[in-house]
């Protein structure tokens, strides 16, 4: 490890130094101080509100129609391979319902593990 250098100044010139600081400090906070502030007014951010609330009314939408589109798609497929192939139904739900206790007996045990 380096060792630094001080250097070790007198009473006088620490506090000339000091006083430096000092005002260059608050010449600084001055010209924050000119600067203006500006605070919108209630109708923006009631505006900015509503905006966003139409945005997620339309994304609600949009995401609602494409679950009820893909989940008729699903259960088309399935009412259709239950009239036309009953073998193929069956094999679906076995392997769905092997799968759901499967996936929850899995979750659990995780849990189990995690709590021990």
């Amino acid at each position: 490890m380096k060792k630094q250098k001080v250097v070790i100044l007198d009473n006088e010139q620490q506090n000339n130094h000091d006083l430096d600081a000092i005002h260059k400090l608050q010449d600084g906070l001055s010209k924050v101080d000119q600067f203006p502030v500006y605070t919108p007014d209630l109708q923006w951010f009631e505006n900015m509100v509503i905006t966003e609330k139409e945005n997620s009314r339309k994304n609600l939408r949009k995401e609602l129609s494409l679950f009820l589109m893909i989940a008729l798609f699903i259960l088309s497929g399935i009412i259709v391979s239950f009239y036309q192939m009953p073998i193929v139904f069956l094999f679906i739900q076995i392997i769905t319902s092997v799968f759901i206790a499967f996936y929850t007996i899995t979750g659990f045990r995780k849990k189990v593990n995690i709590n021990e």
